[in-house]
């Protein structure tokens, strides 16, 4: 785990009572000491100018508070807020997952607020900023857990010269992509780099499957209110994802190359002919892949009934969290939304953008394309903006216990271990157990 941490500590100046008349600091005793987790670490080109200007803000206030900025990446994130909660040393304010698969454990312990009550109390941060559509990303049964930092839009990538060279057309449907893999997979190359190693990235791209089905948006309501998903449109969605398996446009082991950095690796390196990729991935593509990446409208799967070329999966699910007992200590209260109208500030919004392409959350930050330095990335912006999208599936899961069951069979279904069949039936007993 990597730890970066700072204290900026806070000073008064004090009258001296010497001849010089000369002002000696000292240390401010009532100043509260606010500890802040975030993703942003200095060592990261892309990352250090947001976490520098958090760095800068907590100078500029260092009469108000002491900030200690902690840095933890990854799901290693989840791991420490577990620890943290049954050590009650929870941090004041930190990132985390807002979808109900990752927050509920943290509303039903009392961990953190409704992220209205810090709303209520900003003068700077309201929902109006936010687009409404994506509360949903961030809430556990109705209820508010954090706001987003950043937009993401998940597109799909053809390597163009793979293509050309062999004289393959863009895939519209399914057929299509079973038709391409097998000449990929012909000459050595992964049709599509997708895998699954802890959910990830898979359960994205089950919501994208899901996503083309008629009205998919009972599926969710089934999820979240009958705690089931036996419905004919999630068969017919892991169904898709076992005939792509079956015909091999996935590498041989899903699991190797599953997770995120894996997965997107193996496109970039040129050794995989398609991918479904999120925005925040794309930093990390090359100049040269860059290059050769064309933007194409999600393939139509069978019985999806969405048009795709108005579809593009939109969302967001990390933002920042405030611990329920430090928002109750009237010590660390102003303190603590102050830091948070800083965290969600246009100021911020934009840093993010600019050298990290992170698209803003905010309704009222404008884009300038002319700035955005990421390849690729404004592209992908103007392709997806103000198209039709959907919710992520298996993260609106009602209870933070089922999200590791969604996880596990997903990774099982993509590796060709558990049929489609039993992956419903192994979830749904999870959800029936939550439900109880």
């Amino acid at each position: 785990m990597k730890k970066y941490t700072k204290k900026i500590m806070a000073m008064v100046t004090v009258a001296s009572t010497m001849v010089t008349g000369t002002a000696i600091p000292v240390m401010a005793d009532d100043a509260p000491t606010i500890r802040l987790i975030t993703w942003l670490t200095p060592s990261n080109p892309a990352q250090k100018p947001s976490y520098d200007a958090i760095e800068s803000f907590a100078d500029d206030h260092a009469d108000e508070f002491t900030l200690e900025h902690e840095n933890i990446v990854g799901d290693e994130l989840k791991a420490k807020i577990k620890t943290d909660i049954a050590g009650d040393t929870v941090p004041d304010i930190f990132i985390y997952w807002g979808s109900g698969g990752n927050s509920t454990m943290l509303l039903d312990a009392d961990v953190i607020i409704p992220f209205d009550e810090y709303l209520d109390a900003s003068e700077l941060v309201s929902r109006d900023l936010f687009p409404e559509e994506s509360f949903s990303r961030t809430s556990s049964n109705g209820t508010l857990t954090t706001i987003t930092t950043s937009l993401q839009y998940g597109v799909w990538l053809c390597n163009k010269a793979l293509f050309e060279e062999y004289g393959l057309e863009y895939p519209k449907t399914l057929d299509d992509m079973l038709e391409v893999g097998k000449v990929f997979n012909e000459n050595g190359i992964t049709p599509f780099a997708m895998g699954s190693k802890g959910g990830n990235p898979a359960h994205e791209f089950v919501a994208e499957i899901l996503g083309q089905m008629p009205d998919c948006e009972k599926d969710f309501e089934n999820l979240t209110q009958n705690y089931t998903i036996d419905t004919p449109n999630i068969h017919n969605t892991l169904e898709i994802v076992d005939t792509m398996r079956e015909n091999n446009l996935f590498p041989a082991d899903t699991i190797s190359i599953g997770d995120w950095n894996q997965q997107f690796a193996l496109y970039n390196e040129g050794k995989a002919a398609m991918i479904y990729a999120w925005t925040w991935q794309i930093p990390n593509i090359t100049e040269e892949t860059a290059e050769n990446s064309v933007i194409i409208d999600a393939p139509v799967m069978p019985g999806g009934t969405r048009d795709t070329s108005n579809f593009t999966r939109a969302g967001g699910d990390m933002g920042y969290m405030i611990s329920k007992k430090a928002w109750e200590d009237d010590t660390k209260k102003q303190a603590i939304i102050d830091i948070v109208d800083y965290l969600y500030s246009t100021e911020m919004q934009e840093i993010g953008l600019y050298n990290a392409g992170d698209i803003p959350a905010r309704n009222d930050v404008e884009i300038d394309d002319a700035k955005v330095t990421v390849p690729l990335l404004a592209d992908i912006i103007a392709y997806g903006k103000g198209k039709e999208s959907c919710p992520n599936f298996p993260q609106t899961c009602p209870k933070t216990e089922c999200w590791t069951d969604f996880a596990d069979g997903f990774d099982e279904l993509f590796a060709g271990i558990s049929t489609p069949d039993e992956v419903i039936e192994h979830i749904d007993e999870s959800l029936e157990s939550a439900k109880n």
